[in-house]
């Protein structure tokens, strides 16, 4: 069943008793991750994280595409619902996957556990969308870029939930610069929440001058080459440009997450190149885009660190993450500390 607009909502919330699984896909893959966990909340909310979830992807399907079904039909361990994810990057087996959907969707009796699939954008010639749009008992939900009153919604919403009001016209402000990828809006949004305390100050406002002071590309140009110096394990320059953005009044928070953003594309751009892209090609697959200017150290940073490194940076950063969301919480030092064991790691690489 095709699912579009305002039905999504609650679609992901109240699904049909007999549903089985759903596709979701879109150029938006923040916004494909946000639906997905949303969805699993429903369908599976028990599903053991160890024993009830099965995690595929489109390579481990190429040259064993009945895997999903074998997969599918197994049954739970300890009890209670099972969860199979297929995470796609390509459709080389688009037409065994297509073929296995309608299987399911014939007789849902034959399975054991639910499927959920996250896919990126998916022509309407796609066997997989076809098959998913055309099912009784799957779903096809499209993820596009919100327009700008749905994400007026979510930065409301988001920051409402934790007791932070916002201005109209600091929504008005700040919306145009959220444009894009659903996740790095939401990022955004949480460092603004950080910024404003998070919660804890009574009667928190976001104003006009916060957006200005905080939002994307408000700081980029001083935030920036901090963040490159980490990653090129540049420590003496790297101090004296942390320095002067902290007397210059940038926020600690906003470096923060501009590092966290900078990896979570890293991590994204060394996943392709895993599957045999070169650093310059998977750069380039990234969207939104690496602007020209940044695609260079981009691509050196990739052929620096390996994406197991990588990943072990972004743990890091979401330990920080979680440090800086306590009360009281050294912001600055706890940033500082985290930019240079990256730079540290660099320059080590660099004089091996």
């Amino acid at each position: 069943m095709k699912v579009t607009g305002a039905r999504q909502n609650r679609f992901l919330t109240e699904p049909p008793h007999d549903l089985v699984g759903a596709l979701l896909f879109g150029p938006d893959r923040g916004l494909v991750k946000a639906r997905a966990a949303a969805l699993i909340q429903t369908l599976a909310p028990d599903v053991d994280p160890a024993f009830g979830a099965t995690v595929l992807t489109s390579d481990d399907l190429i040259t064993d595409p009945a895997r999903l079904m074998d997969e599918m039909s197994a049954m739970s361990l300890l009890g209670g619902t099972r969860l199979v994810r297929l995470r796609l990057d390509h459709e080389r087996s688009g037409a065994a996957i297509g073929k296995i959907i309608k299987q399911i969707d014939a007789d849902p009796s034959r399975v054991e556990a639910k499927l959920v699939i996250e896919a990126g954008d998916l022509s309407t010639r796609s066997a997989i969308r076809k098959a998913a749009e055309a099912a009784k008992h799957l779903a096809a939900l499209g993820c596009y870029p919100l327009g700008t009153r749905a994400r007026r919604d979510q930065v409301r919403d988001q920051l409402q939930e934790i007791g932070i009001a916002v201005m109209p016209n600091a929504l008005d402000l700040w919306v145009p610069l959220l444009e894009g990828d659903h996740a790095l809006a939401a990022a955004e949004v949480e460092k603004m929440a950080l910024y404003k305390g998070y919660g804890r100050v009574p009667d928190a406002t976001v104003t006009p001058d916060d957006v200005r002071t905080l939002a994307a590309g408000a700081q980029g140009s001083a935030i920036d080459p901090i963040i490159q110096d980490a990653f090129s394990g540049r420590i003496d320059s790297l101090d004296a440009r942390f320095r002067r953005a902290v007397e210059a009044k940038t926020s600690p928070i906003a470096i923060h997450f501009a590092l966290q953003r900078h990896l979570l594309r890293l991590c994204e751009a060394a996943s392709r190149m895993e599957t045999g892209d070169s650093a310059l090609a998977a750069t380039r697959a990234l969207r939104p885009p690496i602007f020209r200017m940044q695609e260079d150290a981009f691509v050196a940073t990739l052929n620096r660190w390996n994406s197991r490194a990588l990943r072990s940076a972004l743990s890091q950063c979401q330990t920080v993450e979680r440090q800086l969301k306590s009360t009281g919480a050294p912001a600055e030092a706890l940033t500082e500390r985290l930019l240079f064991g990256l730079a540290n790691f660099a320059a080590r690489r660099r004089a091996a």
